[in-house]
């Protein structure tokens, strides 16, 4: 088996977000070669892109995984078809989103995925999330991402919220 890597991934709904996103969580730790470490805390955050549709919640998860990026990828975009994520309008309603922001020091650029995430440093609801379980956190091109806090370009969240009844599943930081 590979050795095991530090990757974050960042959870979005604003369909039945607490449902969507406790199945998620739970799917999470049911993929292969891969632990859920640590969650943040849940955010309630305005859309982004298309303002005219409900608020999302947000948090992201820390996970170790033997798991190549593609394959990780892979087996997060199978969680969103589980749970009928439908791609028709581009930042538009969804029941989950699943985004791949860091996989250790991966830096690559591929049709299908692009990492670091290309949003992680431009976007509050990507990067607060992930500061909050690992401070220490640093981007491959753009070093420590707690040095990028105060140029985030949208600031979208709204507040933090009391998270849900969540047996069985990792412990927020």
């Amino acid at each position: 088996m590979p050795p095991e890597l530090q990757a974050f991934i960042s959870i979005g709904s604003n369909i039945a977000p607490t449902q969507n996103i406790i199945c998620s969580l739970e799917m999470l730790q049911t993929m292969p070669q891969t632990r859920l470490k640590r969650r943040s805390s849940w955010y309630r955050t305005r859309p982004w892109g298309i303002e005219n549709q409900a608020e999302f919640i947000n948090l992201v998860v820390e996970v170790e995984t033997a798991l190549d990026p593609e394959t990780l990828l892979e087996h997060t975009q199978t969680i969103e078809q589980r749970l009928n994520r439908h791609r028709t309008v581009r930042n538009g309603p969804r029941t989950i989103d699943l985004d791949l922001l860091l996989h250790g020091d991966r830096v690559l650029t591929l049709p299908h995925l692009t990492l670091p995430h290309p949003g992680l440093h431009q976007r509050d609801f990507m990067l607060i999330p992930l500061l909050e379980i690992a401070p220490e956190a640093h981007h491959p091109t753009l070093g420590p991402l707690q040095a990028l806090r105060d140029a985030v370009s949208y600031r979208q969240i709204i507040e933090r919220i009391p998270q849900p009844e969540t047996d069985g599943l990792a412990e927020p930081a």
